[in-house]
């Protein structure tokens, strides 16, 4: 690496920290000031619980940021005529731009580092202090592994084998009931647990009751059995989102066994191809800046960087949103929704630099 290509690496890096860092902090106080303003939550809470977001947040702005940070780069150079001294000693543009995009690789290994690594545990632990120490259910516990589901509240621990939110459908439900002192005192296990007006209607199942007077358990078969728990399926839809806390590995394990159920997945698919689609999206948006930084007549300096990278950012974050709807509803494949927004940028950019060059 020669010394000019040191100074277009260290331009770039500058400005890609500013940018992360100060979207990153907006982007932060806007969300507490939000939650400060329509909740009954204490600053502390509220400080802490946000504080676990700023991995998600950093993950979120940095494509944006890389966008910002090469149309600062390149356009800098530009004004400052040093883009022209650079053609003059033959470094050309692909050289210069071939430097930059070495970081943003860099830059996207490390954001899918931290989806798989980072952001699994970080979102568990917020999601258990929310609801632990802001919403006061000190007993809540809820885990999604690739084969159960274990969810506490109060004195009792649900496994549940897969939950179907649209038809408020358990398939393969255990129950178990404790006592003040975390005695086990009924076990009720069914196939199949749907909820109607009156509570939970339970089919096809046993219950095992444990009483100090009888040395052995007592069993008892049923084909239908209502039981009165105070559960809805809102609480259990707490489930979906704790999909989020599961590493990649252990997601495509989730997906594949609730297909072996017969489960509808496609939202769980999107959620994995999403994840693995967003850590490519910084290496999209650096290929977008190049056309905006070169064009012939540059006014404005950086308010006009600005606007111009917060315009290309909402319409691609809304091609994206869209694909990933379309994705959860069926109208096209997961891999397909997660991947399209993307492919369709590329070849934008691709586009215009040819145009440009």
């Amino acid at each position: 690496m020669k010394t000019v290509d040191r100074y277009v690496v260290g331009i770039f890096v500058q400005n890609l920290l500013l940018a992360v860092v100060a979207m990153s902090v907006l982007f932060l106080f806007q969300s507490m000031f939000s939650d400060l303003y329509d909740h009954n939550f204490t600053f502390d809470q509220i400080r802490y619980f946000h504080f676990l977001d700023i991995p998600l947040i950093v993950v979120q702005m940095t494509p944006p940021a890389v966008l910002l940070a090469t149309v600062l780069t390149l356009s800098g150079l530009s004004r400052t005529h040093e883009l022209v001294a650079c053609y003059a000693i033959g470094i050309g543009l692909k050289r210069i731009f071939g430097w930059i995009l070495v970081v943003v690789l860099i830059v996207a290994a490390l954001i899918f580092l931290m989806e798989d690594r980072v952001l699994p545990p970080v979102f568990r632990a917020r999601t258990t202090y929310y609801w632990r120490e802001m919403q006061k259910h000190p007993d809540f516990f809820l885990d999604v592994k690739r084969d159960k589901i274990w969810y506490r509240a109060k004195n009792m621990i649900y496994n549940l084998e897969r939950f179907d939110s649209k038809s408020k459908t358990i398939h393969g439900m255990s129950v178990y009931t404790f006592d003040e002192n975390f005695n086990l005192i009924q076990v009720v296990g069914a196939e199949k647990a749907e909820f109607t007006p009156q509570g939970w209607k339970l089919l096809n199942g046993t219950v095992t009751v444990f009483n100090q007077n009888h040395a052995f358990p007592l069993t008892q078969n049923f084909t239908k059995k209502e039981i009165q728990i105070s559960e809805t399926p809102k609480d259990f839809q707490e489930i979906e989102k704790e999909v989020d806390g599961l590493r990649l590995k252990e997601l495509h394990q989730y997906i594949q066994r609730m297909k072996a159920a017969g489960a509808d997945t496609k939202s769980y698919e999107v959620k994995f191809h999403s994840r693995i689609s967003m850590s490519f999206i910084p290496i999209v948006m650096c290929f977008l800046a190049v056309p905006f930084s070169l064009s012939s007549r540059r006014e404005g300096g950086f308010a006009k960087d600005l606007g111009l990278c917060l315009g290309v950012t909402f319409f691609y974050w809304l091609f994206y949103s869209v694909g990933l709807s379309l994705g959860t509803n069926g109208a096209l494949p997961p891999w397909l929704a997660a991947w399209l927004p993307s492919t369709v940028f590329v070849a934008l950019a691709a586009t215009l630099i040819a145009r440009k060059t």
